[in-house]
This record gives C-alpha cells, sequence and structure tokens, in this order.
C-alpha cells in the first residue's frame, strides 16, 4: 500500500478540491430531504417540537411571493428596499452604473495580467488578459456578469452563471475607496473562478435553489427572490396571509400568524440576525438540518453549530464579526430583562441610517441606557476627539477587515477605557488546546453525541481551509467521526469529513473507503468523488481514479482541478485522445495555467501536431511560469 505524506495529500487533492470539501462535505450543506424522509434517529425538528405562541414556524407552513407582504406593508417594504439587506442581490439588469475609468482603477494590474469591466453586446464582462508589448491579448479569459451581490454599501463582487454553475468572478467594487480591484481573497488558485457555495448565498439571497450534492450548481432559476426578504426575518408568511384575507381577519394583538422579533426574548431575537451576522470561524449544519430550516422563534443552535477562535488565538478581526465582538461588550453582557442590549437596540433592519444620519442615530440610541449616567469625559475633551461629539467615533471606532481589502469595519465590542469585557470562560484553554470552540457553549448541547460530530467536522473543515495544521486537529477529531458514522451511517457529512481527516493522516484504503460508503449513498456528491479519486490515485490504483476523476468531471464540467487531474492522469497512461480532449476542456476553463498549456503541449507533440505545439508554448512562454527554463529544456528539441 502507499501511504502518502500529508503534505503529498494537500498536493494531490489540490486547493480547488480542499475548497470542494470544504463547501459540500463539512456541514456547510447536508442532503436536504423532506422531514418525512429523515431517518427516526435524527434529533427531532425544531420547527415541530416548537411550543411558543407562533403559528407559523411549522415546516408545513409555506412562504409566500415576498410582494405579498408590500400589499399590506407598502411603508415598510419601501424603506427596506433602502437598507442594505433589501439591496443584497440584484440581476445584471438592475445593477447600478459604476464609473469604469482609469481614475476609478479600471483596468487594473493583478496576477501579472490586467482585469477589466467591459461591455459588449448589452452585456457587463469582466476580462482579463496579457498583453503583448504593441497591447494585444496573447492570453485571455472573459466572465459574463449575471449577478452583483452585495447592497454596496462596502461593495459589490460579481456572479457568472455558467450552464447553471455559479462563480464569482475576480473584479469586485470597493465602495469606500471607488475603486477597482481583485475580489477578496483571490489568488491564482481562483483564477478561473470561485465557486459559490450555497452557504455563501445564504446571507446575501433570499433562498437559492441549490441542486443536492453538487459543490455550486443550482436549479433554473437559480433564486427565489433575489435581495433578503421579509420572511427570512418573520418567517413564512402563508399562515399569516390567508388570516389577513378573511372577511373578519383571524388576528390578534400580538399578531401570532407571524413572527415579529420585537415580541421575542432577547437570544431568538438575536438568533434572527445571527443566522447571517454571526459567521464564526467555522459553521456546521446540524445533522439532518437544511440550510433553509431555521425559523425565526427558534434558537440558531439548534440547527447551525458556529465554532470561533478560542483564547490567544484570534486572528484578524473580519468585516462580519461583530455579532462575536458584541458578545464581549460590557453593555450587552451585563444587560437583561425587556430593554437588554441586542442588535435591534441600534439597527433597524427596515431602515438605513444615512450618512448624515449616523451621528445623531447612534447617540440617541446609547442615551436610551445612558441618559442618567452621561460620559464621564469632558465636553472639551469629546469635541477634541470627534468634532461631532459621535458615541460611536470613540467607543466603536471603526478598523480595517482582515477579511477584505480597501474596507473599514466597525468594532461592536463598545469599548470602554480600550478593553472589552471577556467572555466567562474566554481566559481559559478549551480541552485538548483545540484551536475553536462552539460560540453557544453555554447552552445545552443536542446530546447523543451531535456536539462531538459537529466538532469532529468543523476540526477538518478548518484544516482543509488552511487555518489549522493537520497534524493539530485530525487525530482529536477522528474519533468523535468514528463514532457519529456508527451511530448514523447515512450522516454524509460526516462520512466525508472522516474520509479527509483519514487521508490527511495518510491513511488512504482506509480514506478511500470512507468515501466510497458515501458514494454508495449519494453517487454524485463531487466532493466524495474528489476525495475517491485523490485515495485511489494515491494508492495507485489507476483505473479507478480514472473512473472517479471522469464523474467527478460529468458532475460538474466547470470544475478547473477535477478536468486538471483527469488531464494530468490521462497523460501519464499515455490515453492520448482523451488526454487531448481533456486538455483542450482544461486550458479554455482556465486559459491562464501554464500547467495546462504545458499539458497540452504534450498532446499535440504525441499528435505529431508540431505546428500548433508550437504556438502553444509561446503563449506558454509569454506567462512566465516559475519552471519556464526547465519546460524550455523539456520541449526544446522537440518544437524544432
Amino acid at each position: 500500500m502507499v501511504v502518502p505524506h500529508p503534505g503529498r495529500l494537500v498536493r494531490i487533492l489540490g486547493l480547488g478540491a480542499l475548497l470542494l470539501a470544504v463547501a459540500v462535505g463539512l456541514g456547510l450543506f447536508l442532503v436536504r430531504r423532506a422531514p418525512e424522509e429523515r431517518p427516526a434517529d435524527v434529533p427531532p425538528d425544531p420547527r415541530l417540537a416548537y411550543a411558543g405562541p407562533f403559528r407559523n414556524v411549522a415546516p408545513s407552513v409555506r412562504y409566500v411571493p415576498e410582494e405579498r407582504c408590500a400589499d399590506c406593508h407598502a411603508d415598510k417594504a419601501r424603506s427596506f428596499a433602502e437598507h442594505p439587506m433589501g439591496r443584497s442581490l440584484l440581476p445584471a439588469n438592475q445593477m447600478p452604473p459604476l464609473p469604469e475609468d482609469a481614475r476609478h482603477d479600471n483596468p487594473f494590474e493583478a496576477l501579472a495580467s490586467r482585469f477589466q469591466v467591459v461591455h459588449e453586446a448589452g452585456r457587463v464582462w469582466h476580462r482579463r488578459a496579457l498583453l503583448d508589448p504593441a497591447g494585444r491579448p496573447l492570453v485571455e479569459q472573459a466572465w459574463p456578469v449575471d449577478y452583483a451581490i452585495g447592497s454596496g454599501l462596502h461593495g459589490f463582487s460579481y456572479l457568472s452563471d455558467r450552464d447553471g454553475y455559479l462563480f464569482q468572478t475576480p473584479i469586485s467594487w470597493y465602495s469606500q475607496k471607488e475603486v477597482w480591484g481583485l475580489s477578496p481573497g483571490f489568488g491564482p488558485s481562483h483564477a478561473a473562478g470561485r465557486a459559490v457555495l450555497p452557504e455563501c448565498l445564504f446571507c446575501h439571497a433570499n433562498r437559492a435553489d441549490h441542486i443536492d450534492g453538487s459543490v455550486n450548481r443550482y436549479a433554473r432559476p437559480a433564486f427565489n427572490g433575489h435581495a433578503i426578504g421579509c420572511q427570512r426575518c418573520h418567517g413564512p408568511g402563508e399562515v399569516h396571509v390567508a388570516a389577513r384575507e378573511k372577511p373578519v381577519p383571524d388576528v390578534g394583538v400580538p399578531d401570532l400568524t407571524i413572527v415579529n422579533p420585537r415580541h421575542l426574548e432577547r437570544s431568538p431575537r438575536d438568533a434572527v440576525c445571527e443566522q447571517c451576522h454571526l459567521g464564526g470561524d467555522v459553521r456546521v449544519t446540524r445533522r439532518g438540518r437544511g440550510l433553509y430550516d431555521f425559523r425565526p422563534g427558534l434558537p440558531l443552535d439548534e440547527f447551525w453549530a458556529v465554532f470561533v477562535r478560542a483564547a490567544g488565538t484570534a486572528e484578524g478581526q473580519k468585516a462580519v464579526g461583530h455579532v462575536e465582538q458584541m458578545y464581549q461588550s460590557r453593555c450587552f453582557r451585563r444587560s437583561d430583562g425587556p430593554t437588554a442590549l441586542g442588535c435591534v437596540s441600534c439597527h433597524d433592519p427596515h431602515e438605513h441610517v444615512a450618512p448624515a444620519q449616523r451621528v445623531a442615530h447612534y447617540r440617541a440610541r446609547c442615551l436610551q441606557c445612558h441618559q442618567q449616567r452621561g460620559c464621564s469625559v469632558p465636553m472639551a475633551e469629546r469635541v477634541r476627539q470627534s468634532p461631532q461629539d459621535s458615541c460611536v467615533d470613540c467607543h466603536m471606532p471603526r478598523y480595517g477587515a482582515s477579511d477584505i481589502p480597501h474596507t473599514a469595519s466597525t468594532d461592536h465590542r463598545i469599548l470602554r477605557g480600550g478593553k472589552a469585557a471577556p467572555r466567562d470562560d474566554e481566559l481559559a484553554a478549551p480541552a485538548g488546546g483545540l484551536p475553536i470552540v462552539a460560540f453557544y457553549r453555554d447552552r445545552k448541547g443536542a446530546g447523543g453525541g451531535e456536539d462531538e460530530r459537529d466538532l469532529g467536522v468543523a476540526l477538518v473543515k478548518l484544516t482543509l481551509e488552511g487555518k489549522a495544521p493537520a497534524a493539530r486537529v485530525t487525530g482529536p477529531a477522528l474519533p468523535l467521526l468514528d463514532a457519529a458514522v456508527r451511530r448514523a451511517p447515512d450522516d454524509l457529512a460526516a462520512g466525508e469529513a472522516r474520509g479527509y481527516a483519514l487521508g490527511l493522516r495518510s491513511l488512504s484504503a482506509e480514506a478511500l473507503a470512507a468515501f466510497e460508503a458515501v458514494l454508495a449513498r449519494a453517487p454524485e456528491r463531487e466532493a466524495s468523488l474528489i476525495g475517491a479519486a485523490s485515495m485511489a490515485e494515491a494508492l495507485e490504483k489507476t483505473e479507478a481514479a480514472l473512473s472517479y476523476w471522469r464523474r467527478a468531471v460529468a458532475a460538474n464540467p466547470w470544475a478547473a482541478d477535477a478536468r486538471r487531474r483527469l488531464a494530468l492522469l490521462l497523460v501519464k497512461k499515455r490515453a492520448w485522445d482523451e488526454a487531448s480532449a481533456e486538455c483542450e476542456a482544461w486550458v479554455r476553463i482556465d486559459p491562464f495555467s501554464a500547467e495546462a498549456r504545458a499539458s497540452s503541449v504534450v498532446c499535440l507533440l504525441a499528435a505529431g501536431r508540431k505546428d500548433e505545439a508550437r504556438a502553444e508554448f509561446a503563449r506558454l512562454e509569454a506567462l512566465a511560469p516559475e519552471n519556464l527554463a526547465e519546460l524550455r529544456a523539456r520541449f526544446e528539441k522537440k518544437l524544432k
């Protein structure tokens, strides 16, 4: 048996495959089943167990078109449409016009090439080009823009629909600096486009119709409503609309046909906001739960397990870390009762605070609690620090977000004297020295090993995202995942995570068996196909690896990394006809890949097409890869 070193495993999987594993296999979403199809041992559905007063929590209550809400709540609908949540996703024909000249960095240079926003044939395109000295493109790639994602408050990123597979383009608009630039986190490994995961769309789109088992394939149309809608915060509206349509409306005060977060206690009230604004470092969908199963009025931790960095391991602050910050503030931790501080204490989700109103609005919010005590800093000193005497400028300063360039966010710890109140258990090291802890660790767990299952999935996900070394976390993760799979063999997310954990520990045969167990239940599940192909290849089971790679490519023809792995294995086998076709497809998907072009040269030479091979090698030279000297030595004689 060939047992690869963990470092070799990472190379085997490839970055694209790692992202696929993160997307599908590690609990960001499970195969979505109707409640009656779920195994009997799945933890009880909180929507069915709900004993509260609201009548729209049950899973049988359906959503209505968002336009129905505006029929009776026109004023709220108008103001919400101006709120960032009401502008979180736009189709291309509704995108606001933005400056596209050189003063706003269009075009701009990145990744040794030129990126540019252009208009052509009635569409917006994002283009990347490598130019010759005369300005002519030697290598180029273009993405049609189908959606703008983001409200524009901080900026926009853009989505491209490729036959139902959604990808983020490499170009984004940054509003605070009014410039175009490379999309957050983009590097050479994302150059062909970043697969858009359903969990990412969860917080930017009303509801996305993701196809189970795929990474980034969606039904047509992909979205049920574009921007975040009313029912994401109030729950499905079927019962409410039916009650209102009766000759004598069947509602009381408060109206219990639909959730109004104002009537919830702080924890479930904040959970409505936390479904999107509590990003954590790792989020895992709990077993038996679907991505859109959460209902306002219920605890979020019964649907999602959210993990944050343990004390002493925190990295740079993120643009989406506001909930974690707020939980550290004295104002939050020392308030209780009906007026306890929460998200909506300061933020009205129906109305956006314009910049000119910002200081007065938030001062008024602060004074709701601090009117009597006031500020201990003398007015003269306060005005020196902030001419407008802004509470938030002093206590909630802006900071550069570590995960989004050109963007500043607001510190929600509500600092006093430069310090925030730590959580009671924050100073204690987590058990086993693990890098993450459950955010909701002070609440009652799901029991039956479910908390341990979620931790195991999260640890593997953390490793595959490059946030923790495999040697540190896969050891503790494996027994948790072993137990989870024994308890529930149909837990695809846990089984897949177990496969990757075994592979990262160089247990290739065991990892292949784990992936095959998942594929026996879900034959087209992309991340498991990639894991199985990688492990079969590591074990030198060439025919099995080829079969899995072909299935992975069939599942997602636009996945550059799966196409790459299939093409390289075919070249190694000298299966020239199939290898040539796969290399051509690889170059089309990722034309800036020097490796793809070098493999294409090999296939062209094998077919005796020397002139085409020379032309391809010239494009390869223009890309100037680090190993160009080696490639020249390899092909010099063959190309003469």
